[in-house]
């Protein structure tokens, strides 16, 4: 089916699909006359639309909504700033989110976990939908998606598809209020390991809702990566049931991987997805710790919502050329973060030749080296649950910090090779006039 749709693309066509699927394709260059001319048009557009009860029903609840900048341009970015594409976009976009959460939620700008209900969070508290914690190789979020953890929930109602519509349109839902990801795309995974047979229905009717949750929101679906470790049957009806539902744009962006947990990891790497952040085990098992921290960061921003105006410039999820303030592993493997020790070691011989003053300007240059990738140095507002860009002045206690940190590292591996002056009581040799004793290498 995959094959027979490329086949219809133009020879344009493909290429550009091929660029979307591995990241290779050009970012739109956003000028402000681009976007003003495209609004107005985008507006036009919209007006021209018979059937859209659901959006004049949201106009009306919030006038300020249905003309608001960034929300629009979202569905614009989304459809490489067509109009009228976009428009149907929006329109499509308030008839499902009537549909999905009523009329009282319709005409909210931000989905929250409230929006949805308890039934809904508990869904998305197990761990089937999560987002990395990283963007992949060239910038895009990336959402990771495991049905078989949600066969619990299929054990325990006759329709639980409504509820699970719900987490997944949440999930998917934060994603465009992001302007980075709005530019770039998303990338999805969905990792087909342990399925039973016995909730097939419930399994067919959750990828419909997958393909239609990821159409209607404003975000380009860059490619969905379907990794089949069975190779069953059953996995394979169901990659055409996927394949089915969607639309031929987002089709022909699918890619399945089939082999073992290890295989499937390596397929994906080579797409440039971070797959140390992988939230599940070859057995299966989901791992919970990002998406943990994930959830708690939603309700703080919710939270903070509620009482404050957003703050400028934060975000929910950093650039790859951002340097992020914290520890663990998460922290140490960013982007940014490595780019700072490249930059850090390469320098790192000058920095400790150079007095105070000079140490201070050499800091002050690698900060503008990161602001010249368009990286940001950021820390968690623990309040807020989002990463906000800190000072410069900030910013370079953070990177003299990394050359001190880096100082200390070659200081220890120096001590762990060459240092213990030790007696060679079998000789008699001895060092120079000061009768040293003489010294020698550990493990000589």
């Amino acid at each position: 089916m995959l094959a027979a749709e490329l086949e219809k693309l133009s020879l344009k066509e493909r290429e550009k699909v091929y660029e979307d699927v591995h990241g290779v394709s050009d970012v739109i260059q956003e000028s402000p006359e681009l976007i003003a001319s495209s609004l107005e048009q985008l507006d036009r557009e919209i007006d021209l639309i018979e059937n859209k009860d659901a959006y004049e029903q949201a106009k009306l609840q919030s006038p300020h909504l249905a003309t608001n900048r960034q929300f629009l341009l979202a569905f614009l970015r989304c459809n490489s700033f067509n109009p009228k594409v976009a428009a149907l976009n929006v329109v499509q976009y308030f008839r499902y989110k009537l549909e999905m959460l009523g009329t009282e939620k319709l005409a909210r700008y931000r989905t929250t976990l409230e929006d949805i209900g308890e039934a809904a969070t508990r869904i998305l508290e197990l761990g089937s939908i999560q987002v990395l914690p990283n963007r992949d190789s060239k910038g895009r979020a990336v959402i990771v998606v495991s049905p078989s953890v949600l066969e619990p929930v299929m054990d325990e109602s006759d329709n639980p598809i409504p509820n699970l519509a719900k987490a997944l349109w949440y999930s998917m839902s934060i994603l465009f209020e992001d302007e980075e990801t709005q530019q770039k795309g998303v990338v999805g995974v969905v990792n087909m390991s342990g399925l039973s047979e016995r909730h097939e229905e419930h399994h067919r009717n959750w990828l419909w809702r997958l393909t239609v949750v990821g159409e209607v929101l404003p975000f380009r679906l860059a490619c969905l990566h379907y990794c089949d470790i069975s190779a069953s049957p059953f996995s394979s009806t169901l990659l055409s049931t996927l394949a089915s539902a969607a639309t031929s744009p987002v089709r022909v962006r699918i890619r399945a991987h089939n082999g073992t947990h290890i295989e499937c990891r390596y397929k994906l790497m080579s797409f440039g997805i971070p797959v140390e952040e992988f939230p599940f085990t070859a057995n299966g098992d989901v791992q919970l710790a990002n998406h943990i921290e994930w959830m708690g960061r939603r309700r703080k921003k919710e939270e903070y919502l509620r009482k404050h105006p957003p703050i400028e410039g934060a975000v929910d999820l950093p650039s790859n050329y951002d340097v992020l303030w914290g520890k663990g592993k998460q922290i140490y493997r960013h982007p940014g973060n490595r780019l700072l020790r490249e930059l850090v070691e390469n320098y790192d011989d000058e920095y400790n030749r150079l007095w105070k003053d000079g140490k201070s300007r050499l800091a002050d240059q690698i900060v503008s080296v990161v602001h010249g990738f368009s990286g940001r140095f950021m820390k968690l507002d623990r309040k807020s649950g989002v990463w906000v860009e800190v000072s410069d002045l900030v910013a370079r206690e953070k990177v003299t910090h990394r050359f001190r940190r880096n100082r200390e590292v070659v200081q220890k591996g120096e001590n762990r090779h060459f240092v213990q002056p030790i007696v060679d009581r079998t000789s008699n040799e001895t060092d120079g006039d000061n009768k040293r004793p003489r010294m020698m290498v550990n493990g000589s």
